[in-house]
């Protein structure tokens, strides 16, 4: 993997490369997110809502949402259940 960077320190390549790849599974597992909270929207059932809510407490456990922002989600996903 070639990462393009200033950087000419043998440590701070292996960082940049880190940081790319880590983006990339940010990036995978925000999407993964909002195709779950869009299939719950078409079909919201409890089974659905379990695996939305999983999947936005894994988000909220890595960091790349809000704890706060995690529960309001849930909480208006939850509305639409009942």
């Amino acid at each position: 993997m070639e990462v393009k960077t200033l950087a000419n320190i043998k440590s701070a390549i292996k960082r940049a490369e880190l940081n790319v790849k880590q983006n990339e599974n940010n990036s995978a597992q925000k999407s993964a997110m909002r195709t779950a909270i869009k299939a719950y929207e078409a079909n919201p059932t409890e089974e659905a809502f379990r695996t939305v809510s999983s999947v936005i407490d894994k988000a909220a456990s890595k960091g790349l949402i809000h704890k706060n922002k995690a529960s309001r989600d849930k909480a208006r996903l939850a509305a639409k259940l009942g």
